[in-house]
């Protein structure tokens, strides 16, 4: 049980690196979402995924 939990770790955090290393893609003004350039929606919505991603690993581990 222990090695799936690291391994859910492991694909967490190479999720979240690849997830913001395209980041510089999205560092744009234009769409802009609720007034919101898109460079800050996005921070948003990772912060949201990043939070479900960690979620779902601590559940893994108990």
């Amino acid at each position: 049980m222990k090695q799936k939990y690291y391994i859910a770790v492991f694909i967490a955090l190479i999720l979240d690196i690849v997830l913001y290393s395209i980041f510089p893609v999205y560092n744009i003004t234009t769409p802009s979402i609720g007034g919101l350039p898109f460079f800050y929606v996005y921070q948003i919505i990772m912060l949201a995924v990043t939070a479900i991603i960690y979620l779902i690993v601590a559940f893994i581990k108990g």
